[in-house]
């Protein structure tokens, strides 16, 4: 029986002299490249809170931490509406979303919202009740202040108490709770000052009224720019918020709006 010799599948490597040397040339191999059809889909991350239903905060991308094993190690959500810079800090805070929602909620715009917190802590969770204060948290309200203004907002809209893990005064400490106290306090601010001839309210506004209280928050809101700021603030209080005793109306506004950046002129009430 004939058998028939298999042809080898070694390449064969020719040697070409040249110039007394001798070089090898190695075979070309083909290569595929798969390209997928079209670029994969933008995640639209959406942040579910009991009892809140469905809310899809405005995003432009979202990225995960994977680790080796493949699970979710942490997500991290980049957001790209026009809120303003003071908006963008409250949403870098884990909080920050959710106090969004309950400031909305209530009527109340965010980014006056955002304003707030920003110049009272840096949107930071800090706690700094002492014996003599118990004006505490992101929003820094006292607890007098915080339990009649979050009473007041979950009488207006009783499906906030869903969100609400502790109505009690320790959960003042939890930002996304004290931002729905801050947010009836800032609209409360809003009404005050519309009775008094300011048509629609912004954050600058209402700022002395948060700081200060309803009167003096109120005479602030109307003063001219030339107005000594001690018409309004006692001495002592105007030492513990960094006011200079012959500082004016006017020099006090731009102090605060430099803070609050472009939420300054943001309208408190949502339209």
């Amino acid at each position: 029986m004939l058998v028939k010799k298999r042809r080898s599948t070694l390449h064969r490597w020719k040697v070409l002299p040249a110039l007394g040397c001798s070089f090898l040339i190695y075979p070309a191999l083909a290569q595929t490249v798969n390209v997928p059809a079209g670029l994969p889909p933008t995640v639209n991350a959406t942040y579910q809170e009991v009892g809140m239903g469905g809310w899809t905060p405005p995003t432009s991308s979202t990225t995960q931490q994977i680790s080796g094993s493949g699970s979710v190690v942490s997500t991290t959500t980049t957001s790209s509406d026009s809120g303003t810079d003071a908006l963008q800090s409250m949403y870098s805070q884990s909080w920050g979303y959710a106090a969004a929602q309950n400031a909305s909620a209530l009527g109340v715009n965010p980014d006056a919202l955002a304003a707030t917190c920003v110049v009272e802590s840096g949107c930071r969770n800090v706690y700094t009740a002492n014996s003599n204060s118990s004006i505490t948290g992101a929003f820094q309200m006292s607890n007098g202040t915080y339990n009649e203004a979050l009473q007041k907002a979950l009488a207006s809209n009783p499906s906030l108490a869903s969100t609400i893990t502790n109505t009690g005064i320790s959960g003042q400490q939890d930002p996304a709770t004290q931002a729905v106290a801050a947010a009836q306090y800032l609209k409360d601010a809003a009404t005050t000052l519309q009775n008094a001839g300011i048509s629609n309210p912004t954050a600058l506004d209402a700022r002395a009224y948060y700081n200060f209280g309803p009167t003096a928050g109120q005479a602030i809101a109307r003063a001219t720019d030339d107005t000594p700021m001690s018409e309004f603030v006692s001495a002592s209080h105007m030492a513990s918020n960094g006011i200079s005793s012959n500082e004016t109306v006017g020099q006090w506004r731009a102090n605060v709006a430099s803070k609050m950046g472009s939420a300054a002129s943001s309208p408190i009430l949502s339209s």
